[in-house]
């Protein structure tokens, strides 16, 4: 599940440009076998945002690993970028109902999780989760800056809370350039640094757990007239080595279908 919600955060950002509702699906893949699909449904109007994700394991994953899970941040859209409302991912975790409920709020940040956080785990104080935010909406967040900056809106700070965990990542701009797969695209590099902060499991060593991890996303308009989007992720995944994940098809899509 921490693969899957890694992956779908950083692929679910869509900045309101051009359409505003668009689908895509795309591919993971870790040493050239693939392992995960992620179908997204974006829906930007105004003054609000929905974004909803289905990460599900495929290809050589299922061999090994299965999961299906559905996450969902809604918020509003404000001039100084996207605030949350409401996160929620749900779904199976091999053959474990797993609920990831988050409740944002200037005041504070409310969490509802089941099964409940095991005594093997710290949990995250209160004071660091709370300014935290969710992973999608963190993306949406990052896709909005380059849209509106170009390479320069690479350069953010985020901390970022998964019910469980809580992470700090560091985006910096990685000039422009071909996309791998993607003949004819020009696109902004975004390199990342990821760390995690809190939510340690207590047997972990913690100068392990703590590491740095390293990686890049790709950022471009997937077809006329669509926002600007992720289109390529490369992040190094502990011993596993590199996860890459592309966009294999995106088109718009009615309003109506995507606020389901």
């Amino acid at each position: 599940m921490r693969l899957a919600l890694a992956a779908a955060a950083i692929l679910l950002a869509a900045p309101p440009a051009s359409a505003a509702s668009v689908e895509a699906q795309y591919t993971a893949r870790v040493g050239g076998f693939r392992v995960m699909t992620i179908d997204v449904m974006a829906d930007l109007r105004d003054e609000a945002y929905r974004v909803r994700a289905r990460a599900r394991s495929s290809g050589l994953a299922l061999l090994t690993t299965r999961f299906d899970q559905t996450a969902i941040a809604e918020g509003r859209l404000t001039p100084s970028g996207p605030r949350p409302v409401i996160f929620r991912a749900e779904g199976d975790w091999q053959g474990e109902r797993r609920l990831v409920e988050i409740t944002l709020t200037e005041a504070e940040t409310r969490t509802r999780l089941e099964p409940p956080e095991v005594p093997e785990r710290e949990p995250v104080p209160p004071g660091l989760a709370q300014g935290g935010i969710d992973t999608l909406t963190a993306l949406v967040s990052v896709a909005h800056s380059v849209s509106a900056r170009g390479q320069a809106g690479c350069a953010m700070t985020l901390t970022i809370f998964d019910g469980r965990r809580l992470k700090r990542i560091v985006l910096t701009p990685a000039g422009t350039g071909p996309v791998a797969e993607r003949p004819g695209v020009e696109a902004v590099r975004c390199r990342l640094e990821g760390r995690q902060i809190g939510g340690f499991w207590r047997d972990w060593d913690r100068a392990e757990a703590e590491k740095t991890q390293f990686g890049a996303v790709w950022f471009a308009p997937p077809f006329d007239g669509a926002p600007v989007m992720p289109v390529r992720l490369e992040m190094g995944i502990d011993w596993l080595g590199t996860l890459v994940v592309s966009i294999t098809r995106a088109s718009p899509v009615a309003s109506q279908q995507a606020a389901r």
